[in-house]
């Protein structure tokens, strides 16, 4: 069975209910984006519950959305302090070593340079001798 959309409705694939398989994803894709702006929407101007009531995809949306809310909230507090402390130290390492690496290329950077430059002066000398051996 399809519906308005272009999309099967669940239940006779053996998929659980809600979920729909995708006919034809360019349409899905823009249908996508239309149900991102109108949730926007929803959020912003209107009642949420009048246009997610209508409209079940947005309503599965926002209850995942919801769910990985919660389940990411739940973890960040199951963390004890010591896991805080250790999560806050390795912050710090992780930082420590980006700027080390920074330096170092910049170092690094300064070397070649400094090799060139010297490179430079050693075939400008050894052009100028050349030239006084000739002369």
């Amino acid at each position: 069975m399809e519906d308005r959309h272009g999309l099967h409705a669940a239940g006779s694939d053996g998929l659980p209910d809600g979920f729909q398989l995708l006919h034809n994803p360019p349409k899905v894709v823009r249908s996508h984006q239309e149900l991102h702006k109108e949730l926007l929407l929803a959020h912003k101007k209107r009642g949420r519950d009048l246009v997610v009531g209508s409209r079940p995809e947005l309503h599965m949306v926002l209850e995942r959305r919801k769910k990985e809310q919660s389940q990411r909230q739940e973890e960040e507090q199951a963390k004890g302090p010591l896991e805080h402390v250790l999560l806050k130290r390795q912050q710090k390492h992780e930082e420590q070593n980006a700027r080390e690496e920074e330096e170092r290329v910049r170092d690094e950077a300064q070397l070649m340079e400094f090799v060139r430059v010297r490179q430079n002066l050693r075939k400008i000398h050894s052009a100028l001798q050349s030239k006084a051996t000739n002369s």
